[in-house]
């Protein structure tokens, strides 16, 4: 993985043959730095065209009610209109953020958000599934 970002609250990295990004999130981010760091999200992936993504949110602090309404209006219809495919979280240890990110996940199936997302307990976990073949259809057996 290449590192695209790194600050004290989020490491951004890219593997671009893969088509794979990850974030790797710790503590509370707020205000500006937030939403700084979700704008850097959407430009890795729109500039390396990523159809994968793993977010580690697991010590992701919680989210101020006025960065998830942003997150509403901003960053979840960029996240719907992006190229990516599958997602996989891992979850907050956090309730209040296990809350707010419920509401963003909600708010994106709203969008007819065309992406695979499930929670996993860990990255090696996450990360088989995120590398398999995707939505393989079911096999027709003659009758």
């Amino acid at each position: 993985m290449q590192l695209y970002f790194h600050n004290s609250f989020v490491r951004l990295s890219y593997d671009r043959a893969l088509r794979l990004g990850k974030a790797e999130w710790f503590g509370r981010l707020q205000g500006a730095e937030l939403r700084e760091a979700y704008l850097l999200c959407h430009d890795m992936i729109n500039r390396f065209s990523l159809t994968k993504w793993l977010a580690n949110d697991r010590q992701m602090g919680n989210i101020s009610p006025a960065d998830l309404k942003w997150s509403l209006d901003v960053h979840v219809p960029q996240m719907a209109k992006s190229s990516l495919r599958r997602l996989a979280r891992i979850p907050s240890q956090f309730e209040t953020n296990l809350e707010a990110v419920g509401v963003m996940i909600n708010k994106g199936y709203t969008l007819n958000l065309s992406l695979e997302m499930r929670d996993f307990e860990d990255e090696e976990k996450a990360l088989e599934w995120l590398l398999e073949p995707s939505s393989v259809l079911p096999t027709v057996k003659p009758s």
